[in-house]
């Protein structure tokens, strides 16, 4: 069992809802990891809810608990008990284990005995290359034959850098692996969306180039990595950003709108001084260009059809987040289901 789309979410009310939303078709066709951002004492109920509305009873998702571990170990013992408790309750979840935590606690991964699926995440610049292959080999006898593992050699956050030469560098990971004997699947995943976009020029005319596609475009054309899935993170950068406080910033009004190689970024003015209804306007602009898909494509994109409309409200930032998420989601499990990259 393995996809061809690995989605890395920020495990929000956005991107919690643009799962929810997606049609059993494409939901079936990825495999969202899902980085948590809370846990709770005890039971994790809240968690629980967000899980069944993204289908988890029908469809897999893996789970991430390192953000709320930021700059310490997860505890590899209780990341395994969370999962096992969704699972005992009839939800296909996964644990995701990063490897830097893995190799300070080896011990741990007998925890996961027996587990049916895990995703471990492998950032090439904090874990070499034969620390990785051994690493996968331990969760491998871990899990025992029957699990299927999934590692994703995370490039993180990819800024305007050659793509070629990041391929360079994931290459080896992607055909060593793979070739191990002890992987279902390697992914190749990374985050090009710039943390903010307060520096983009006003108006439709920006397009940023999908720096990960590229990449992973370059990485199957070598020699053993022709089987490498993909993996981004939707419209978000991955490093960690400050929470929205609207009394003390003044966000711009935005749409990020993914097309076949790049994003769309069309951008108004603050909010605060400029208004709430230039997010209206943005949609109109959207709704009436070529390059929109359309309101039936996805939920997103019924919901930009929506705002363009005279009388129609202006959503919230999380809101935008969702339709923006909701549109890249179905862009991309279909541009790699039919092979359009």
């Amino acid at each position: 069992m393995s996809w061809d789309y690995y989605p890395i979410l920020r495990w929000k009310q956005g991107e919690q809802l643009a799962v929810a939303r997606l049609d059993a078709a494409d939901r079936a066709g990825l495999l969202p990891i899902a980085e948590v951002q809370v846990l709770e004492t005890g039971g994790q109920p809240k968690l629980e809810k967000t899980l069944r509305s993204a289908h988890t009873d029908q469809y897999p998702i893996a789970i991430d608990i390192k953000p709320v571990y930021l700059g310490t170990r997860v505890p590899l013992a209780r990341l395994a008990r969370i999962v096992g408790r969704f699972q005992t309750t009839g939800l296909d979840v996964w644990p995701v284990m990063h490897g830097a935590d893995a190799l300070a606690d080896t011990s741990g991964l007998s925890a996961f005995r027996g587990q049916a699926d895990l995703v471990l995440r492998i950032y090439p610049n904090d874990t070499p290359l034969a620390a990785a292959l051994a690493l996968a080999k331990d969760v491998r006898k871990a899990m025992g034959r029957a699990g299927r593992l999934h590692v994703v050699v995370d490039l993180d956050s990819i800024g305007d850098i050659d793509p070629n030469a990041v391929a360079a560098m994931a290459v080896p990971y992607v055909r060593d692996l793979t070739a191990l004997g002890d992987v279902t699947r390697v992914i190749v995943a990374g985050g090009s969306f710039p943390l903010t976009v307060g520096g983009f020029k006003l108006g439709v005319g920006n397009l940023l180039p999908r720096r990960e596609l590229s990449i992973w475009k370059a990485v199957r054309a070598a020699s053993g990595c022709h089987d490498a899935a993909f993996g981004d993170y939707g419209v978000t950068n991955p490093q960690p950003l400050e929470p929205i406080d609207p009394k003390t910033m003044n966000p711009s009004a935005h749409i990020r709108y993914t097309l076949k190689h790049e994003w769309w970024l069309l951008r108004a003015s603050g909010v605060k001084t400029k208004g709430w209804r230039q997010y209206n306007g943005l949609c109109a602009l959207l709704v009436n260009d070529a390059r929109y898909c359309g309101g039936a494509f996805s939920f997103g994109d019924d919901r930009y059809m929506a705002h363009s409309t005279a009388g129609s409200t202006s959503g919230s930032f999380m809101t935008w987040r969702r339709d923006a998420t909701s549109h890249h989601l179905v862009y991309t499990v279909r541009q790699l289901a039919a092979s359009n990259y």
